[in-house]
């Protein structure tokens, strides 16, 4: 910002089931934000789309529906089917990557910025506007 104007920032939790950090948003880019990274967002969605996806499974429609897909499916695979339960004599080596630690930063020297666009501000106490 020219000057070293201050914008005035909204401070937010994370809607994350895991997550609940702080983070910070300007007027101009508040929207409303219910998450602090575009990760956490994409986790929640998939896991109200799972959820959306066990009640229908569970219904009378979803069973049929099931059904209907598996016997598709069967029927598409039925002519590749030719060897069953055949293994490799290799053995196989596993191994377990750890997805990186990330911690969202809520400030910047003393600061906090806005999550969206980076402008650093003065929070705005939620109680008195």
């Amino acid at each position: 910002m020219a000057g070293g104007e201050q914008v005035p920032l909204r401070q937010r939790l994370c809607g994350g089931q895991e997550c609940g950090a702080v983070f910070y948003v300007c007027q101009p880019c508040d929207r409303g934000q219910r998450y602090c990274s575009e990760r956490c967002r994409d986790k929640a969605r998939r896991q109200q789309r799972r959820a959306a996806n066990r009640r229908h499974q569970v219904s009378a429609e979803g069973r049929l529906d099931h059904r209907d897909r598996q016997r598709e499916y069967r029927r598409r695979l039925a002519p590749t089917l030719r060897v069953t339960d055949q293994r490799s004599d290799a053995t196989a080596v596993f191994s377990t990557l750890l997805p990186p630690i990330w911690t969202p930063p809520d400030s910047c020297g003393g600061e906090v910025f806005c999550r969206v666009c980076g402008r650093t501000g003065t929070l705005i106490d939620p109680f008195t506007g």
